[in-house]
């Protein structure tokens, strides 16, 4: 029952990550039309609470974030990977429960998809910055 529990929330947190960044693209193209007509306002402009980046140093630590979110999102993978292979174990043929437990495995097979993808772009992001530490 908890580890149902768990792969339930998971879900939800990776959803609302999804979310979040569809949300958030609009908002670039606020600021896009607004860096138009105001560029010098984009630079220092914040963003609930955020802030873009501006020394070398700001954005080592920021690629240093991202790389710690990846190896995180690496290990929640790797743990819904186990769980969905420990749930087509259970999954007999002939079962009564066998319907349920492969429907819990391929759910935990796509968000180990889903986090191995996150854990990808996190690194590429983290390797953006350190491009972007080059110059700054």
């Amino acid at each position: 029952m908890n580890l149902f529990k768990h792969t339930i929330l998971a879900a939800g947190a990776v959803t609302a990550l999804a979310f979040g960044t569809f949300a958030i693209a609009p908002l670039a193209t606020v600021q896009a039309a607004d860096a138009a007509t105001a560029p010098t306002q984009v630079a220092d402009a914040k963003m609930g609470g955020m802030s873009v980046p501006k020394t070398a140093a700001d954005y080592l630590a920021e690629a240093a974030q991202y790389d710690t979110e990846a190896v995180a999102l690496d290990a929640k993978a790797a743990h819904h990977a186990q769980l969905a292979a420990l749930y087509r174990a259970r999954a007999s043929s002939g079962s009564k429960q066998e319907t349920t437990f492969r429907t819990l495995a391929n759910h935990c097979e796509r968000l180990a998809d889903v986090y191995r993808s996150a854990a990808l772009e996190a690194r590429a992001t983290a390797q953006s910055h350190r491009d972007m530490a080059k110059v700054a």
